[in-house]
């Protein structure tokens, strides 16, 4: 069955201003709203592009195009023999070999064509009547290897019509319908809808079924699943156990719907989500541990919200929406790692139809050190970001120094903040990335400031920090530290570290709020210190 997808195409272009980290390519395709149906990396430089009518007109389109450099550059073909057909799925093992399963539009005989020449030619594979019943439709195909490959296409008589190959695709073999599970009626596939890891298979239906296979196609189950029956499904997964069905193009559910699997989609879960999960496209991205993409719209939540969302936290929250894709319909994405993207939309012409990323799609991680954390009144402390989040490290800084002067910085690194009020501060730092996402890091007492004409922080030799001091409490001194011994008020010893060094670091956080008496013995002498447990 075909996917009907949003033409929004000349709308959403025309307004977008690209960033960095997406660059706008073009397939050499000449038809206006040609759209991308599906994206199939190879390799981090090979990559192949099925093409879409996207006018609204549904005509046939055999459009194709092969990038090996990286989606830099595109090399538009056409699917010969296939006059009246229509790009389903392209699957790909290099540059050179591709498959593609066509659709009816206006004649023609549908089935699975394969090139071996980079394109420029085409030949039908298999039997003369595979998906040539009247009911028939190829959804979707996926090769393992340059022998091995599965076919998937719309039921017929109440079975889905299913092909698997060994010789790539010479010949097919029909899996038998008696070993399938019975459809629900007026249940087909989608277009492109499924997913693989390892020899797992798996593809979505209209009436809220994922069907999988363990065995590159072979063998098949199906399952229903939770708060989806009569829905559309999309299967995503990270590993051969892990991952998520996405209820996908809803127009009269009030949210869109994950539910999880972790035991390789033989049974799922309802799973909760924040954020605007777009209901188009989910893929995992592999080389990652917990990173997932989603193309397409939030039309219930936030209407104006199209592009691609990620998932960094495994599925808890789509929350990061691409600032350079934000605006924009993408049609599909394919991910070969988490630095090789592509995302399909539509063409206006020759130069724009993809978008093709070459920065790390991680997420912002905030981080900081300092110069110092103690400092008398009126002393500055300077401040050094260290936060992560990918190749070009976060672009937005955002600090706040409580108790400091100025109160605020947008710099990455900023300018010496002074202390004038004697006290204990907090600091934190917000960053986002190119990915939109965004994080805090909240470190809690973090500065310490002495008083008025006494250096405090130094008496003897010794600094103790911060104090109050709450959970952590540092000790230095100029010559190395033998000893340190925490007393409480009643005299019992908390505290006795046998040490050697001229910094300390002492957990407090098991200690009961009050005053307590530090000494503190080094090479010089001893030093008695009050502080104050919070």
């Amino acid at each position: 069955m075909k996917r009907t997808l949003l033409v929004l195409a000349i709308i959403a272009i025309s307004g977008l201003t690209f960033g960095q980290h997406w660059v706008s390519q073009g397939l050499g395709w000449t038809t206006t709203s040609r759209g991308v149906m599906n994206v199939f990396a190879t390799s981090s430089t090979v990559a192949w592009a099925g093409g879409y009518d996207g006018s609204g007109s549904s005509a046939a389109c055999q459009d194709v195009a092969v990038t090996t450099d990286g989606g830099n550059t595109w090399t538009p073909h056409v699917v010969s023999g296939a006059t009246g057909l229509s790009v389903a799925m392209i699957a790909a093992l290099d540059e050179t070999t591709a498959w593609a399963a066509m659709y009816k539009t206006s004649g023609g005989t549908q089935g699975v064509y394969k090139t071996t020449d980079g394109g420029a030619t085409w030949a039908r594979q298999g039997s003369a009547s595979m998906f040539t019943a009247s009911a028939s439709f190829p959804d979707a195909l996926y090769f393992w290897d340059a022998n091995n490959g599965c076919a998937i296409g719309d039921p017929i008589s109440g079975k889905f019509e299913i092909y698997t190959t060994n010789d790539g695709g010479t010949t097919w073999t029909q899996v038998s319908p008696g070993s399938l599970p019975a459809i629900t009626t007026g249940e087909a596939g989608w277009t492109v809808d499924c997913g693989v890891h390892g020899n797992n298979i798996w593809f979505g239906t209209n009436k809220g079924h994922i069907y999988r296979s363990p065995d590159k196609g072979l063998t098949w189950t199906a399952v229903t699943i939770p708060n989806m029956a009569g829905k559309n499904t999309w299967p995503a997964f990270k590993d051969d156990n892990n991952g998520y069905c996405m209820k996908f193009y809803s127009t009269t559910d009030t949210l869109n719907l994950l539910a999880k699997s972790t035991d390789g989609g033989v049974t799922y879960t309802a799973a909760t989500y924040g954020g605007s999960l777009f209901n188009n496209q989910l893929t995992f991205v592999p080389g990652t541990t917990s990173t997932y993409v989603a193309s397409g719209v939030d039309a219930t939540n936030q209407a104006t919200r199209i592009g691609i969302v990620y998932s960094f936290d495994d599925g808890a929250n789509f929350n990061a929406i691409d600032p350079d894709l934000q605006g924009t319909q993408v049609t599909t994405q394919a991910t070969f790692n988490d630095s090789v993207m592509y995302a399909g939309s539509f063409s206006t012409g020759t130069t724009d139809g993809i978008y093709v990323c070459h920065v790390p799609v991680v997420a912002a991680v905030a981080n900081f050190t300092s110069n110092t954390q103690a400092v008398v009144k009126g002393g500055t402390v300077l401040f050094t970001n260290t936060s992560t989040g990918n190749a070009t490290s976060p672009t937005t800084y955002l600090w706040t120094f409580q108790g400091g002067t100025p109160g605020t910085s947008t710099s990455k690194n900023p300018s010496a903040i002074t202390y004038n009020t004697p006290g204990t501060y907090n600091v934190t730092l917000k960053v986002s990335n190119a990915f939109g996402s965004v994080n805090t890091l909240l470190k809690t007492g973090y500065i310490y400031v002495g008083g008025v004409g006494v250096d405090e922080l130094s008496q003897g030799g010794i600094k103790v920090y911060p104090n109050p001091v709450k959970d952590v409490m540092n000790v230095e001194a100029g010559s190395g530290i033998q000893q340190i011994q925490l007393f409480n008020v009643t005299g019992q010893m908390v505290i006795n570290k046998q040490v050697d060094s001229k910094t300390v670091t002492l957990n407090t956080s098991s200690l009961k709020a009050g005053i307590y008496m530090l000494k503190v013995t080094t090479e010089n002498g001893t030093t008695e210190r009050k502080v104050v447990v919070q």
